[in-house]
């Protein structure tokens, strides 16, 4: 509720202009009726509730779930509460936080999801029927078609299971953003983006900032530890990064288009934009500026880009042309949400709120994409850029879900439950 909340806004996502009661005028005071938290991002889908109103509002109040959500914290198995709604009616309540979701998922639903074993107690027949009804209708209630559901329940890989219920869950609108949002991203892209939208482009998506020093710390190790120059007994390494040029190596596989007049468009989305233009400066470049990379070749070889970049054999053996863009968010308004004074300003909070949404949109519709399941926004660009196959190449064999090309720069290769 806006007197609890710690943002000026009452949501961490910013202000539009319909957030003022006068959408033209900043100072009129505020839209009451306007959505808070993060109702201000997406629009909640009336199906996931089932319409239903917050249970029990008179006997609970918002500090009263709060208290039960941290009773909660304290094991993986959430405690089920019983309330009396205000029409007499009662309800039964698990009252949750992000993380508590998360561990709750983890240790009581995941494996379920994934198991078609049936009970052991059921004859033959029944445990065929049962395992393909159960998630038959799993799927059903994701928002698969019949046919989808059909093939869905025969699923036993753990990727292909995630990868459907991704496809059933994008499709289904769960993550629909509310229109003054869409309207801003749409204004973003075709106003301030440099990208020629009519034009065929790659993107990357590099993820570094604090992301690096917790869950992708491992990765960066290992990556200078294969090369011999990670120190065990000290830690240091070159850099405390993945270098952009190993998300390049996957444009390099590439048919070459050096002797084109257009060179490869390619996107960059990152939160460390400075550092990772000094990378791309470092580059060779033509008499017009674009990056000059050879062809990927195996390392039996003993060429690639690194002798490239040293110049251990010259540029006329350059077979890749590529022109970066980078995102045209205003650097001073930082490249994440959390950046700056993050509960104060709510217009520089929007700012960058829609820049970032620009960029997820633009990485999602682009031909190849370059990132890592390490990030929760390369995950999420995975599971908007599948879809489901036609049931007859699933017939014949084929995967049950299609992905437009994707490549993983480095890091796990399994994304992982969508929403994970």
């Amino acid at each position: 509720p806006p007197p609890l909340n710690e943002f000026m806004s009452n949501s961490q996502f910013g202000c539009p202009p319909e957030v003022w009661g006068d959408p033209n005028n900043a100072q009129s005071g505020w839209n009451d009726d306007f959505p808070n938290g993060l109702s201000r991002l997406v629009k909640h889908p009336a199906w996931l509730s089932r319409q239903c109103s917050v249970p029990c509002q008179t006997s609970h109040t918002y500090q009263d779930w709060d208290e039960l959500r941290k009773v909660n914290v304290a094991g993986p198995i959430p405690e089920e509460v019983t309330c009396t709604n205000d029409d007499g009616t009662q309800s039964n309540v698990i009252v949750m936080g992000g993380k508590q979701v998360r561990d709750y998922f983890q240790s009581h639903y995941k494996e379920q999801m994934l198991d078609r074993r049936p009970p052991q107690t059921l004859t033959a027949a029944a445990v065929a029927a049962s395992t393909l009804r159960r998630s038959y209708e799993w799927a059903l209630r994701l928002g698969a078609a019949p046919a989808e559901a059909r093939i869905f329940s025969g699923l036993t890989d753990r990727r292909d299971i995630w990868d459907s219920a991704g496809v059933f869950l994008a499709r289904a609108g769960i993550l629909r953003f509310q229109p003054w949002i869409a309207r801003d991203v749409e204004k973003h892209i075709t106003q301030y983006t440099k990208l020629p939208l009519d034009a065929p482009y790659d993107g990357i998506h590099v993820r570094r900032g604090d992301k690096l020093a917790k869950d992708g710390k491992f990765f960066v190790r290992n990556y200078w530890d294969q090369r011999g120059q990670y120190d065990k007994e000290t830690g240091s390494m070159p850099q405390n990064y993945i270098p952009f040029t190993q998300y390049l190596r996957h444009l390099q596989t590439y048919e070459c288009n050096i002797d084109g007049e257009n060179p490869r468009l390619v996107y960059v989305a990152t939160d460390d934009p400075l550092e990772v233009q000094s990378e791309i400066n470092e580059l060779p470049k033509d008499s017009q500026g674009y990056t000059l990379l050879p062809k990927l070749y195996d390392a039996s070889q003993k060429r690639g880009i690194v002798g490239f970049l040293k110049g251990a054999w010259p540029t006329k053996s350059a077979c890749h042309k590529l022109q970066f863009i980078f995102s045209p968010i205003e650097p001073s308004l930082g490249f994440h949400i959390e950046t700056g004074r993050a509960k104060d300003n709510c217009d520089e909070r929007y700012s960058r709120n829609i820049a970032s949404i620009a960029d997820l949109m633009i990485l999602t519709k682009s031909d190849v994409f370059v990132g890592e399941y390490n990030s929760n926004w390369g995950r999420l660009v995975h599971m908007f850029r599948l879809k489901m196959n036609d049931s007859a190449e699933v017939k014949n064999g084929a995967k049950p879900v299609v992905e437009t090309e994707t490549k993983v720069a480095w890091g796990s290769q399994n994304p992982g439950p969508p929403g994970w």
